[in-house]
């Protein structure tokens, strides 16, 4: 009796083990082809300049998707502009409080909103093409520039209409800020490097 308790243990664990390891554990194949978006559609990029990529869905013709996506685009350069400008109000605010030990304000946001409607009129689709997304859909994108030409005409405009009588060592500080080079990190350290 106890071999056939034993002989009947052993055969269940023996059909538990077969059993378990005949599970088929899940592969993923990597798909054949995998889609690499553009380098100007992922950080569009223009050197000294502003520049923006949107992409819309291919469910129109091909010039109301381009008004569409250069629509997107230069609402998103606008944006850019403006906080570029807070950063230079702010920027502007630090170097007075260093420099006087006071600050009466800074005028550069309130001009900057005209003149950066003018500067987008001077904007460029500078990429337009149908990409293939990971998603499997297409859309057409377009990058939207502003030349180093008409963002450097933008920062000096926006100064002059401020007041602000700046020095040149204080001006190529702002500009760099207005051109987002440097990272919030670097323009503190650069700041503190300019207190000193």
């Amino acid at each position: 009796m106890k071999s056939i308790k034993t002989i009947a243990a052993v055969s269940v664990f023996t059909l538990m083990s077969a059993c378990s390891s005949n599970n088929v554990q899940p592969t993923y194949e990597p798909s054949a082809q995998k889609i690499k978006l553009p380098s100007w559609v992922l950080n569009p990029i223009i050197e000294n300049g502003i520049a923006d990529t949107q992409c819309v869905q291919t469910t129109a013709d091909f010039n109301i998707l381009k008004n569409k996506a250069s629509a997107l685009a230069r609402a998103e350069l606008a944006k850019q502009i403006n906080v570029s400008v807070k950063a230079m109000d702010k920027t502007y605010q630090r170097l007075t409080d260093t420099a006087d030990g006071s600050s009466s304000g800074s005028d550069f946001e309130s001009v900057s909103k005209q003149l950066a409607q003018q500067a987008l009129s001077g904007s460029r689709a500078t990429n337009v093409d149908y990409v293939d997304f990971p998603d499997n859909t297409q859309k057409l994108c377009v990058m939207m520039t502003m030349s180093p030409d008409v963002t450097a005409t933008l920062f000096e405009q926006i100064v002059k209409g401020s007041g602000r009588d700046l020095n040149p060592r204080d001006e190529k500080v702002l500009y760099e800020r207005f051109l987002a080079k440097k990272a919030g990190e670097e323009m503190d350290k650069e700041f503190e490097n300019y207190k000193q």
